[in-house]
């Protein structure tokens, strides 16, 4: 297979492509990457390859001439321009792609191209993700990375292209090697059983749950067989009450201290402490709800930042369990998806009169009582002045207030949320 950049500036291009497996492939002679510069095709001393933009603005814009003439140099080809405004780039992509014989990678720079090249000479424009880089360069190493990894012969080992992340619609399961303790973190036994069909079921049950938790986006549009089905009923049937159990917190819809429903704001301290408590508890998930955009970004970006950061590894496994949702029906709909059955969903509430017409527990009651139901536990704990109870209809359950026989329990919904959890799922639980 042949990829053709055209690009102002070549020297990115062959220094990333001498190693890894795209590197034996190129020296195999399997892939061949050329480059083609628009500076070549240029008539001026000065090789200028830019102008600046009709009707004003910063920056300058890519003249089409000398453009256009690279990539009719790049020969015939299917013609890709890396771009902002395009197509956002899925394995799915990737696998149409390598059914094309040559790729012709068409990397901009400064403020972009004139548009009329895009017209009449690009196929269809490619983007990595919705932010901005300082030219295609990177975006086209990207796609040759990408794809070459499905051209026959690249890879050592044919099949290891068709057990990947994204391959199925979904997030690859977690890999293990030696040593099989590791300062306290086990590889899970079942891979090292032998039994070749309860690993492949395995696998496929945490790259469903994977996805699930991490990609919701990914979820909502996988569709699982009845194959699939039954195995996460399975899962959950054997599953601890710990492993079933996602706590939520709720930030629409809750009372301000007039009785008013309100949204209220996500803190900082919200995600870390909820996060480190749950995953102490051994949680299923901690869902973050609120109908407002920039929270439950703010709440992504956040745990993605520790996620991303070596030095803070026991945060980072905690916020791997922060998921968020716009609503209450939201997280129930993908609870009862991933599992294969309708969770419980207990309320909790300083008050004593707080859903009547809920089944009253304690934490030690419902724990005794959901202990060999396949069900998701998912508890709510409310912000503000607590949950609005006429807007949550599908509460089954209510805990009884936490009470520890002074008569006062104004506590912070962290605190709440660490005593809930801990007469819930601790030892004496």
């Amino acid at each position: 297979m042949k990829f053709t950049v055209v690009t102002i500036l070549p020297e990115l291009i062959g220094p990333a492509l001498t190693a890894g497996v795209v590197g034996r492939a190129r020296e195999a002679g399997v892939i061949t990457v050329e480059t083609v510069t628009p500076r070549d095709f240029t008539h001026d001393r000065h090789r200028t390859v830019d102008d600046n933009p009709y009707g004003g603005g910063p920056g300058m814009v890519m003249k089409p001439e000398p453009l256009l003439a690279a990539i009719a140099a790049a020969g015939p080809g299917h013609r890709i321009f890396l771009s902002p405004t395009g197509r956002p780039l899925t394995q799915a992509r990737v696998r149409e792609l390598v059914r094309h014989p040559h790729l012709v990678l068409v990397c901009g720079r400064y403020e972009g191209i004139d548009d009329r090249v895009v017209e009449a000479a690009i196929d269809e424009e490619i983007s990595l993700g919705d932010y901005v880089l300082s030219g295609g360069e990177l975006g086209a190493l990207v796609i040759i990375d990408a794809v070459a990894r499905l051209v026959p012969g690249v890879l050592g080992e044919a099949t290891s292209a068709d057990d990947e992340s994204f391959q199925a619609g979904l997030l690859e399961y977690p890999q293990y090697t030696r040593p099989p303790e590791l300062a306290g973190r086990v590889v899970p036994p079942i891979l090292q059983s032998g039994n070749h069909a309860a690993i492949a079921a395995w696998r496929r049950v945490e790259a469903m749950r994977r996805t699930a938790a991490r990609r919701p986006d990914l979820w909502a549009a996988f569709r699982p067989t009845a194959a699939d089905k039954k195995l996460l009923a399975k899962a959950a049937a054997t599953a601890p009450l710990h492993a079933r159990t996602h706590i939520a917190l709720v930030h629409h819809p809750v009372y301000d201290r007039t009785g008013a429903v309100v949204t209220t704001a996500l803190t900082n301290f919200d995600i870390h402490d909820l996060a480190r408590a749950a995953m102490t508890y051994g949680c299923a998930g901690y869902h973050i709800i609120t109908p407002v955009t920039s929270q439950r970004e703010k709440a992504t970006h956040v745990a993605s930042m520790w996620m991303e950061d070596q030095h803070g590894a026991h945060r980072a496994q905690a916020l791997q369990l922060v998921r968020t949702a716009a609503t209450i029906a939201e997280v129930i709909a993908a609870l009862a998806a991933e599992t294969g059955h309708a969770p419980v969903v207990v309320a909790t509430s300083a008050k004593d009169g707080a859903f009547p017409a809920a089944a009253r527990r304690s934490a030690r009651e419902l724990a005794a009582e959901q202990a060999l139901s396949p069900a998701p536990l998912l508890v709510l704990f409310g912000t503000g002045w607590g949950l609005a109870e006429p807007l949550i209809p599908t509460v089954s359950h209510v805990l009884t207030p936490i009470d520890a026989g002074t008569g006062w329990n104004h506590l912070s919904v962290r605190s709440a949320v660490a005593i809930t959890l801990d007469r819930l799922l601790g030892p004496t639980a």
